[in-house]
């Protein structure tokens, strides 16, 4: 299974990806390409939700890292 070095999910295994995939392709193939693409971009915009708040979270915690650092000699 490929990690993303920012990403904290666990994830599926290789098998269990390939497997879900499959069946998403299946169960896709009736809609219309409108439909599609609807379903891709609800994807998507979760994907930015995803990312938006990991590197939040990311900026916050550094802050913390440099307040708590004291350089006074």
């Amino acid at each position: 299974m490929r990690t993303d070095k920012n990403s904290f999910q666990a994830g599926l295994s290789d098998r269990g990806f390939e497997t879900l995939k499959r069946k998403l392709v299946d169960l896709v193939e009736p809609l219309s390409d409108h439909q599609l693409l609807d379903l891709a971009d609800g994807i998507h915009e979760m994907l930015r939700q995803r990312r938006a708040v990991r590197q939040h979270h990311a900026e916050r915690m550094n802050d913390r890292i440099w307040r708590a650092v004291d350089l006074r000699i």
